[in-house]
């Protein structure tokens, strides 16, 4: 529905835009305490955007076309990469239709032969404008958020495949920082090497592998992982996390696989050095603990030894666990020692079998049945 009237009055704003612009934006810092609080070049960055969409808003009224919304969406994709909340832009554009439908009043007010009564039906149009600028507002807002949150998550992923394959130059080049990842600004930091699938903590900067997923976190806010997991030492600077990484991936694959647990190298030292040399862990497991597989009772006899090396238990107590009679716990652990020729009461023997059995369990061999 055309409004010719309404049409004028746009056309004798049009005249004032200044005047208007200044009327608006001086409602806007007044009423809204996001725009109050602007620096100066900021609000007259906000000041020229006014302008804009006042021209384009009012040439919608005298032109009485569809809604032209460009300037709007601009401002909008800029407010949301500013970091402005989108209900105070929404509330500056209220403002604005109001302050605009309120001169539009004075100017049909003042002129004795502008039929007044025509003003209530000529609303709508007013209201067209706000429900459009409002819906291409929330929109272009909404889409911009969304590619800054992309922006940021591929940025994020960037930094931390730098940090974590060591390239400490192309870190320097990108600027690259702890805010960036989400982390704290100051180490002391952790970095964890998870099968897939495990939970992550909070306040952790993560990245999914093909088989495996690596994280950088701070040592302060540590929390209990479940699943196999290994974790390095902490360390001051993000830059060493290629380091870290090395230490991590060492402790993880201390853990035989399928065996949930945190694993670090100061605490599984043994398992670590054996993981560092994948081909010395089969050797041992063959020369230290070969003489054991192969047989019928491989399992029995391995189980024995094991569970005697993990507990240290008596023979009493491991018959209660193993559920056999203590006799035959005892004949298990001699039949061991014949077989391999080491004594369980010499340490260095004894230390021998514990590597060989870690060795059997982290290389995969699998003993016959």
């Amino acid at each position: 529905m055309a409004y010719p009237l309404m049409a004028r009055l746009a056309t004798e704003l049009l005249r004032d835009v200044p005047g208007l612009t200044d009327r608006v934006f001086a409602a806007i810092v007044a009423e809204d305490e996001t725009y109050a609080t602007l620096a100066p070049e900021r609000l007259a960055e906000v000041k020229e955007h006014n302008r804009r969409n006042i021209l384009a808003q009012l040439t919608d009224l005298i032109e009485q076309r569809p809604p032209c919304t460009e300037a709007s969406r601009e401002t909008a994709r800029l407010r949301a990469a500013q970091g402005f909340p989108l209900g105070a832009l929404l509330h500056a554009y209220r403002i604005g239709f109001r302050v605009l439908w309120e001169s539009l009043v004075e100017r049909a007010t003042a002129d004795p032969g502008y039929p007044v009564d025509t003003l209530a039906t000529s609303m709508t149009t007013i209201w067209t404008l706000v429900d459009a600028y409002s819906v291409a507002v929330t929109e272009s807002y909404r889409e911009t958020m969304v590619e800054l949150t992309r922006h940021d998550e591929r940025q994020r992923l960037v930094l931390l495949d730098v940090l974590i394959e060591g390239r400490v130059n192309d870190w320097t080049a990108l600027d690259g920082s702890a805010q960036a990842l989400g982390l704290p600004a100051r180490g002391p930091y952790l970095c964890v090497v998870a099968d897939l699938g495990t939970t992550m903590p909070r306040g952790s900067a993560w990245r999914l592998r093909t088989d495996d997923q690596v994280g950088v976190l701070s040592a302060r806010s540590f929390e209990g992982l479940k699943g196999r997991v290994g974790v390095s030492p902490p360390y001051e600077r993000l830059t060493e996390t290629a380091a870290a990484l090395r230490l991590a991936m060492l402790a993880r694959a201390s853990l035989p696989e399928g065996v949930a647990g945190v694993a670090t190298v100061d605490a599984r030292p043994v398992g670590a050095l054996l993981a560092a040399s994948p081909d010395l862990a089969e050797r041992l497991a063959g020369t230290v603990l070969g003489p054991l597989l192969g047989r019928r009772d491989t399992t029995r006899l391995l189980e024995a030894l094991e569970t005697w090396l993990e507990t240290g238990e008596s023979t009493a107590d491991l018959a209660r666990r193993l559920y056999c009679h203590r006799n035959t716990v005892r004949n298990r652990l001699d039949r061991v020692e014949q077989l391999t020729g080491r004594s369980l009461e010499r340490p260095e023997d004894v230390a021998a079998l514990y590597t060989g059995v870690l060795a059997l369990r982290l290389s995969g061999c699998a003993a016959a049945q």
